[in-house]
């Protein structure tokens, strides 16, 4: 499977490089620095391709991971988005301003739908806080993806898919509806 990645994290590159070594074919295309994204894709093996954001777009997964403040800009002009599967990593900060409270904001994930609204979003953490862990009586072993999003059909395309890259994907949703009928009180 094609899969394309705009912007350049520690997740998204460990993403990346679990999918390259899959034999996934990579598309990367990093927001702020290619010299960087250069270097990284240099150390990776397999099918990994430095190239622009549009043309990552056009796989059939895209991992997003954008600075707040850049996101309308990186996203809004991309190719036809139609049903594909967008994994929206957490987003970095660079501007305090992007917070201000009287620009009464939403959230990454409200901006990123509503630039890709045909698009499947699927937010993927890598951290659960450890009350959590502890009220689903799991630890975590480090091998975990955790993921939320309104469409069953892309969440279980995600879980498949991190499957393939030797990672655990746990959906938060399911998560939440087990936590809250072993603690209900009937």
């Amino acid at each position: 499977m094609k899969i394309g990645f705009i912007g350049v994290c520690r997740t998204t590159m460990d993403l990346a490089a679990r999918a390259a070594k899959s034999g996934h074919q990579v598309l990367i295309s990093h927001s702020r620095n290619n010299s960087h994204a250069r270097d990284l894709v240099g150390m990776m093996e397999g099918k990994v391709k430095l190239v622009s954001r549009r043309e990552a777009a056009k796989a059939k997964m895209l991992v997003v991971f954008i600075p707040r403040e850049d996101i309308q800009l990186f996203l809004s002009d991309l190719p036809d988005m139609s049903e594909k599967i967008v994994l929206h990593a957490n987003n970095p900060i660079f501007s305090l301003e992007c917070l201000a409270p009287s620009l009464n904001l939403k959230s990454s994930g409200e901006i990123i739908a509503s630039l890709l609204p045909e698009a499947h979003i699927v937010k993927i953490h890598n951290i659960v806080d450890s009350e959590i862990q502890v009220s689903q009586k799991k630890a975590q072993s480090g091998n975990e993806l955790f993921y939320t999003g309104a469409n069953k059909e892309a969440k279980n395309k995600v879980k498949s898919f991190l499957k393939t890259l030797n990672f655990l994907g746990i959906d938060f949703d399911e998560m939440y509806l087990e936590t809250k009928f072993a603690y209900s009180p009937n």
